[in-house]
């Protein structure tokens, strides 16, 4: 008989792995300051060492987000069956869809009305920023790897297979599709990207919602990110 992890178990590491990782993120950045001793936004900053602290902003994150699934595995959590961890062909093309839909019509349209009345932002800031610290071709292999791999993996893992499913189970499909796309939108502490990474966010859960696995989810953040960082680069 398969063994099943109750989902107020698996909600109890969801908010311990959340934790963990949130506060890992901040010593990685209070570190990273004290030892360079300057201010990373200031003029001695450089691309160099500003990518470095978002690495270690990042990492102990996603350590958390991911190790603590992968953690609970050990401890009775069923992976296929409770994350979605499966994945099938048809997958790859509908994920992949899903990404350059939200990409290049969904989200502009989304912003529309939005830029109409804040007509200041700068939607696409800080992914540039971010795009335009990766100089050398380790930079760069270094940003693919955060941004189009390790992102995906593990936002998916976490909000999709672990949150949202534990939601689920416990108080229905509507509850849990929204409640972890907020947590995915709050996560990233990006203003101007909110309602971006909260459509985002619905569309994934509901791609887990109908499909059960994690596959068009996570092909769709990965085609999604791709196309930012190829759009940004040339």
């Amino acid at each position: 008989m398969t063994t099943m992890m109750p989902a107020t178990t698996r909600l109890k590491w969801a908010v311990v792995g959340w934790t963990l990782g949130f506060l890992g993120s901040l010593v990685g950045v209070i570190v990273v300051v004290a030892i360079q001793g300057v201010d990373l936004g200031g003029e001695e900053s450089t691309p160099e060492l500003v990518l470095g602290a978002l690495v270690l902003l990042q990492v102990p994150l996603w350590i958390g987000l991911l190790g603590t699934p992968l953690l609970a595995r050990s401890r009775g959590l069923n992976w296929p069956e409770q994350i979605g961890w499966r994945m099938r062909p048809v997958d790859v093309p509908l994920g992949i869809a899903v990404g350059l839909l939200l990409q290049l019509v969904v989200l502009p349209l989304l912003y529309i009305p939005i830029l109409e009345v804040f007509d200041d932002l700068d939607v696409e800031g800080p992914a540039r920023e971010l795009v335009g610290m990766a100089e050398a071709p380790l930079e760069v292999a270094v940003l693919v790897l955060m941004t189009v791999i390790a992102a995906p993996l593990t936002e998916e893992v976490f909000f999709r297979g672990l949150l949202q499913g534990a939601l689920r189970d416990r108080f229905g499909p509507v509850r849990a599709v929204a409640v972890s796309s907020l947590a995915f939108a709050v996560v990233h502490f990006q203003v101007v990207q909110f309602p971006a990474l909260l459509v985002i966010g619905i569309v994934h859960g509901l791609l887990m919602l109908t499909t059960r696995r994690i596959g068009a989810a996570l092909w769709s953040h990965t085609a999604f990110n791709a196309v930012t960082v190829i759009a940004l680069s040339v």
